[in-house]
This record gives C-alpha cells, sequence and structure tokens, in this order.
C-alpha cells in the first residue's frame, strides 16, 4: 500500500534544505547526501581540500534542528577522554564492621561529546590515532558505549584529500565502512566555478554567516522522517534495477573484495535504507528507479574511480533492463511485492521495529537470491562470448584482444602484496608519530612532550638530566613503489595492451595500500613522468591514464629506467621501497648486467620484482635482479584464448653468478641520455 510522508515531514526537510542553500553556495550532491543521512541517521564522510564549506555544513544543520552538537578537530594526539567525556575518580565504602572498613577508589566516566550528542563533527578524522579511532568508529556503528545508549543521529566526518600535497593518510578500508554515505567535494576556485566564486563573495564580504535565531526546525520531526522509513515500499522495478546493479558490479566490472569495498553491511542493508531516504525526501511513501542515484553518495571510494565515472550510465542501463524485463513479464517481483506489504499499519512502536527487522532481512535474503541467480546467467553469456569469438572457429581471421584478459592476475597480485606489507608493520621514531613510551630528553623542543612531573622536580633542582618525555613512534604507512615499463618496438600490439591492464591492477593494488607510486616507460631511452614537479604521487588516476596511451618503438636498455627509479628511491628515508619491472626481450644496449643498478638497490634495500612477458626464454638478469633484491618473479604466456596467463618463474639459485656474465654490446657511455616527460 502507498503511504504518503506527513507534511510537516516534508516541510521540516524542505526548511533544512533551503537553509543549507542559504548559507552555502554549491555543493549540491554533499547537501543532499547530508540530508539523507540526517534521515536514515547514518554517518557521511567528506573528503576535500581545506576550506570547501566542510564545516559549516554540519553547522548549520546542527542550528537549523535544534540539535546537541559536538565538533571535535581530531589530530596526533587525540585521547578517547576527549571524544566521550572526562575520566574522574569514584570513591565507595567497603567492609561492613568498624574493624573492615575501608574504601575503593574506581575509574568512572562522566559522559560527554560524542556520548551525549546528537550531530558530531569529526574533523581531520584521518589525523586521529588509532587508539582513539578505533573505539570511536566502533561506538559510531554501535550507538552504544558500556550499556549506554547514544541519542546520535548522525556523524560527520572530514579529511583534506590524500594526495601527497596534504600529507595526509586515508582511513583504512574497515574504518571508511562505517560511514554510509562517502563524497568528495571541491571549493569554487579548485573547480574554476567562477560564477559560484563571485556569488560567495557578494554575499558575505569577508564576514563570517550569522545563523540568526537558533531551532528553526523541531528536531522530532527528524526522528519522526527516520521512523517513515519504515513504510516506504520498495516496487519490484526498483529491487529488480539493483539486483541487476550488483550484477553488473560484481560480473562485468569484476568489483571483488580486492579492489572494492562491497560489504553485506552497506550494500544489503545500509542501501535499500537509503533507496528509501530518497523517497522520504521527495515526499514520496514509494521509491522509484530513480532513487537508485543514492548509490553515487555511497560508492564513492568502494569501486575503483575508472567504475565510479561510469555510474551514471551503469545506473541507466540497468534502470532501463530492468523497466524492460517488467514490461515482459509485469508477474515478476510480485512475491517481494507481498513481503513488503505484509507490515500491519496498527503496529506501533516496539512491534513495528520488529516488524521491520523481519522484512530487512527477508530483503537481504532475497536480493542475495537474485544476484547469484543474475551471476550464473552472466556468466553463462560470458562463457558463450567466449566459445563465440575463439581462435579455432574464427576462419583464419585475426582476433581483437582485450586488453583485461589476463588469467592469474591475482597470484601476481597477492605475491606483491605480501611483498608490500612486509615492513608496514614496524614503527619508527618519529616526531609526528603517536607517543609509545618515555625517554630522555635530548633537546629541550622536547619540553612540550615531557612528563609534568619530571619537569617540576627537574626545575627545582635542576641537573644535567633532562626529565622525561614522551617518545613518539609513527608506522610505516604506505611507502614508495615505481613500475617500470618496456615500450620498445617489440611491446606493440597485444603486448602492449596484455601490460596496460596488468599496470593498471598494479596501480589499483597500489592505491588501496597508500603507498606513493612513480611511473617510467623505457626503451632505448629512460622516461619518467612527473606530476607538478613531483614524480612519487598519490594521483593514480593519472598514471593508469599514461600506462592506457601508450606507442611502442626502439631498443631495450635496461640500465637507465632502473638508474632513474633508484635515484628517486633514494631520496626521502621511507624504508617501503619496491621496483616493478615489466618487460618482453632481452637488453641490447647499455650495460647489461646493471652491475652498479644492482648494487645501488642492495645499498638502498630495494625489492626488484620482474614480469617477463613473451614466450622465449627469460634474460637471466631479471632472476638476477630478483633475487638479489628478495623480489617475486613472474612470467607471463600467450594461451589459446588470445589471452595472457600469468605464473610464477622459478628461482634458479645458482650457487655464485659472476658479475661478468653477459658482455654488452655497447657502453654506458654510447646509451641515448635519459628523458623526462611531463
Amino acid at each position: 500500500m502507498k503511504v504518503e510522508i506527513n507534511s510537516e515531514i516534508s516541510t521540516a526537510l524542505h526548511t533544512i534544505r533551503g537553509r543549507l542553500d542559504e548559507f552555502v553556495i554549491g555543493h549540491e550532491g554533499v547537501k543532499e547526501a547530508l540530508m539523507l543521512a540526517l534521515i536514515g541517521r547514518e554517518h557521511i564522510y567528506l573528503e576535500g581540500e581545506p576550506g570547501c564549506a566542510k564545516t559549516l555544513l554540519a553547522e548549520v544543520v546542527g542550528n537549523t534542528a535544534n540539535l546537541k552538537f559536538h565538533f571535535n578537530q581530531m589530530h596526533r594526539d587525540t585521547r578517547l577522554s576527549e571524544l566521550i567525556g572526562d575520566v574522574v575518580l569514584k570513591r565507595s565504602p567497603t567492609g561492613n564492621g568498624d574493624s573492615e572498613k575501608g574504601e575503593v577508589i574506581r575509574q568512572g566516566l562522566r559522559p560527554g561529546g560524542v556520548l551525549t550528542s546528537e550531530l558530531v563533527l569529526l574533523d581531520d578524522i584521518s589525523r586521529a590515532p588509532g587508539e582513539a579511532l578505533n573505539v570511536l568508529l566502533r561506538i559510531l556503528n554501535e550507538r552504544e558505549f558500556n550499556g549506554l545508549k547514544l541519542p546520535l543521529m548522525t556523524a560527520i566526518a572530514t579529511s583534506n584529500p590524500t594526495s601527497s600535497e596534504y600529507y595526509n593518510e586515508p582511513l583504512d578500508p574497515a574504518n571508511l565502512d562505517r560511514f554510509t554515505l562517502q563524497m568528495k567535494t571541491g571549493g569554487a576556485l579548485a573547480e574554476r566555478n567562477w560564477e559560484a566564486a563571485r556569488e560567495i563573495m557578494d554575499r558575505y564580504e569577508g564576514a563570517h554567516p550569522d545563523f540568526g535565531e537558533e531551532g528553526t526546525v523541531d528536531a522530532d520531526l527528524l526522528r519522526r522522517a527516520n521512523t517513515a522509513l519504515r513504510d516506504v515500499v520498495i516496487p519490484p522495478i526498483v529491487m529488480t534495477a539493483y539486483r541487476k546493479f550488483l550484477d553488473t558490479l560484481r560480473n562485468r566490472y569484476d568489483c571483488n573484495a580486492k579492489n572494492s569495498l562491497l560489504t553485506d553491511r552497506t550494500m544489503l542493508v545500509k542501501a535499500p535504507r537509503m533507496i528509501k531516504a530518497m523517497a522520504v525526501l521527495d515526499g514520496r511513501g514509494e521509491a522509484v528507479s530513480d532513487d537508485l542515484r543514492v548509490l553515487k553518495y555511497m560508492l564513492t571510494f568502494r569501486v575503483p574511480e575508472e567504475v565510479y565515472e561510469n555510474l551514471d550510465e551503469i545506473l541507466e542501463q540497468v534502470i532501463q533492463e530492468a523497466e524492460e524485463t517488467e514490461q515482459d513479464d509485469p508477474e515478476q517481483g510480485e512475491e517481494m511485492q507481498g513481503a513488503q506489504g505484509q507490515e500491519e499499519t496498527g503496529q506501533t512502536g516496539e512491534d513495528t521495529q520488529d516488524q521491520e527487522g523481519g522484512s530487512e532481512e527477508e530483503l537481504v535474503e532475497q536480493i542475495l537470491e537474485a544476484v547469484e541467480a543474475e551471476g550464473e546467467e552472466s556468466m553463462k553469456r560470458k562463457s558463450m562470448q567466449q566459445q563465440s569469438s575463439s581462435p579455432k572457429e574464427g576462419g583464419g581471421k585475426t582476433e581483437r584482444v582485450q586488453p583485461h584478459i589476463v588469467e592469474n592476475m591475482d597470484l601476481l597480485l597477492d605475491k606483491i602484496r605480501g611483498q608490500l606489507e612486509r615492513n608496514q608493520a614496524d614503527s619508527d621514531i618519529h616526531p609526528g608519530g603517536s607517543p609509545r613510551s618515555y625517554k630522555r630528553m635530548d633537546t629541550f623542543e622536547e619540553f612540550i612532550d615531557s612528563d609534568p612531573v619530571d619537569t617540576a622536580i627537574w626545575m627545582d633542582s635542576i641537573s644535567p638530566n633532562l626529565p622525561r618525555a614522551f617518545r613518539r613512534k609513527k608506522k610505516h604507512m604506505g611507502g614508495k613503489v615505481v613500475i617500470i615499463r618496456d615500450v620498445s618496438q617489440s611491446m606493440e600490439g597485444r603486448y602492449a595492451r596484455w601490460t596496460s591492464s596488468v599496470v593498471t591492477r598494479l596501480v589499483d593494488m597500489v592505491r588501496r595500500k597508500r603507498m606513493r607510486i612513480g611511473y617510467i616507460e623505457f626503451n632505448h631511452v629512460s622516461r619518467k613522468y612527473t606530476h607538478d614537479g613531483r614524480f612519487f604521487t598519490r594521483d593514480y588516476d593519472k598514471i593508469v591514464d599514461q600506462a592506457s596511451n601508450v606507442s611502442c618503438s626502439g631498443v631495450t636498455n635496461y640500465q637507465y629506467p632502473l638508474r632513474d627509479a633508484l635515484q628517486e628511491l633514494r631520496k626521502g628515508n621511507t624504508r617501503n621501497k619496491h621496483i616493478l619491472f615489466l618487460t618482453d626481450g632481452e637488453p641490447t644496449q647499455g650495460d647489461w648486467l646493471v652491475r652498479e643498478e644492482r648494487r645501488l638497490a642492495k645499498a638502498l634495500g630495494v625489492s626488484i620484482h620482474t614480469l617477463f612477458i613473451g614466450t622465449t626464454e627469460c634474460p637471466e638478469i631479471l632472476d638476477i635482479l630478483s633475487e638479489e633484491s628478495e623480489g617475486s618473479q613472474f612470467l607471463a604466456t600467450p594461451d589459446d584464448r588470445g589471452g595472457l596467463q600469468i605464473a610464477e618463474r622459478t628461482p634458479r639459485n645458482p650457487p655464485e653468478r659472476p658479475m661478468t656474465a653477459f658482455q654488452p654490446a655497447q657502453t654506458p657511455q654510447d646509451v641515448p641520455k635519459t628523458g623526462n616527460a611531463r
């Protein structure tokens, strides 16, 4: 049964949105996502450069709805007590008789901050130490702490971009998944929106916005909006489109646990609630296909960026397919409609909530069964397409090789992923790290970190033994990776397309490890690609774009690309350093044994992972490079379906390799100089 949303609720939501439009210019998607978070009582993560109104949006909402608001500026020393309240000491008597009388002093908590607020703003959340962040996110997810139920409606977390310009590390996937809605936002200047920039200048004239009277909307209406979600109906055509969408991500775009963050919690429980929230925001008691747009606000950081960029087209396609299916089989989904229609309007309170829980469980089960069926059908179609395009039945025609047909790619990724993670659990002393233990002060600049009691004693009686101070340590988060790719003449054609696909997957893996990456192409010269004057970057999309558009020519020289990579890795004090070397042929110029480069790699502790593509014997120097640097070794050969099969190369491990096993055709002086591409 179709249910209309109460007019008071709709008016309240429109008022809040109007206030957002009044004080914040632009950011239409972020405003809508914030409204959905309030309706669905979900948390939202906003990533954007400083000064683009992230904090102002939260302040406007809290002021307009008269919500109890808590703001916390996260930093490297954020303590849990700053977030949940003050730690207090409590005395309690013990014993019955006079002889046994005594007291026990216990540590207690005076609730505050997140525990007593309805709207929470966590600014620069990625800077918080793990000790406080992990507990905080658990509290946000469960909305409970030590048996205390939280009045919290929504938490808004903000962060600067994770590019190297902001010296910022992203949240790890497990923590990021706690935020149902995830958005990127930018300022008017950064996006070159000059009309919005002029409007901002005219409206504020340098003054801080004045919110005026508080509490223009009753906060209880927001709670009623959340309750209204229970009565919203998702018709079969919308559920069919959503199932097809999940099937498309999983089977057509290969979104899996290694490159995406599509958890059951988000996609099977939270997503249907957000679809309902879109309907409530629009004043409807029934969802429509266009409500699937909410998925754009949920998948910003959950799927690869190349998939997210095509999300509008994917949604349009699955909606169209669902409508065609509905026309062909109008009885499809009647069982689902009946299951949703089982809720009785006469039930209230706890009975209604229990009914809602059962409905959600049924909905999840139906989605899972439908996606599984769609997946099996998709795999059948995929298998039929492969059979129809088999080279055996092609009549001698040259088959067009698709760049993504690379078998056993997970083998390469898993092996290299293990190598990349070797040093990430270690910690080094770092002034920007978290306090882990005490040490004696080395300089007077450490007074800010000194122990107060030790410092007071030392001030009363100054001595050469300085007070204690915190020893700060920081984990090896991220690291540096250089991808070196052969673009000599022999790589022309399908080898180039295969290599582009391999590079794309490698970049996606590095993206998830939050490592900085550099990219070099080589033939008889080496070309380093820089971004804004920097070789190492976290702008992974630019690397992928470059790897997808290459031209192959010239001959092969290993020496100069390795030298360029090692010279870049030599800068800074990063310990987790790797080179991924992709080629299809032996070197024909320069020092074939790359003697100096091998010595430098060993001195810097760089691991060199090699992938040889082709059917000929792998050059021995690739084995030497990997074995000496404790890197991985792989071999990629064409298969009978026009794709690429990857396997580990068997280490040769000779007793001692002479440094002069090969004789170079030319001396290093004969080789053309390296070049930079910008």
